[in-house]
């Protein structure tokens, strides 16, 4: 069975101006226009995005299962405030967890006074 997506706002480098997707057996088989698409597809079951943004492209689940996993083991840095907190935060979780490899995520340095993001540099340091 087919269903066709029209209506919608479908982000496609190839095709940016898309408003409309088929869909058969859970893969992507079409983006066009909602005229095109109604005649390519007379049989699909259709579904009205009524605006609605689609974006067919975010698929690589093992990736995203692999960077969730490591998120839930890693160091959040989202609470920290400048690069020296950065860097303590790392060296207090590095005593703690002497052994293997630090996941850190979450910073941004586009709120800190220094406005830098922790170089190599830093981060062996610590």
């Amino acid at each position: 069975m087919t269903t066709l997506l029209l209506n919608g706002r479908v982000h496609s480098p190839a095709m940016p101006d898309a408003s409309a997707m088929a869909v058969r057996d859970g893969v992507v088989a079409w983006l066009g226009s909602d005229d095109v698409g109604r005649v390519q597809f007379p049989d699909a079951q259709v579904v009205d995005l009524d605006g609605a943004f689609v974006a067919p492209a975010f698929v690589d689940s093992h990736v995203h299962l692999t960077a969730t996993g490591l998120t839930v083991a890693g160091l959040d840095l989202r609470q920290a405030t400048s690069l020296r907190h950065c860097l303590q935060l790392l060296a207090d979780f590095v005593q703690a967890n002497p052994d293997g490899t630090v996941w850190g995520h979450g910073w941004d340095e586009s709120g800190w006074p220094e406005r830098t993001a922790p170089t190599t540099a830093d981060l062996d340091g610590v």
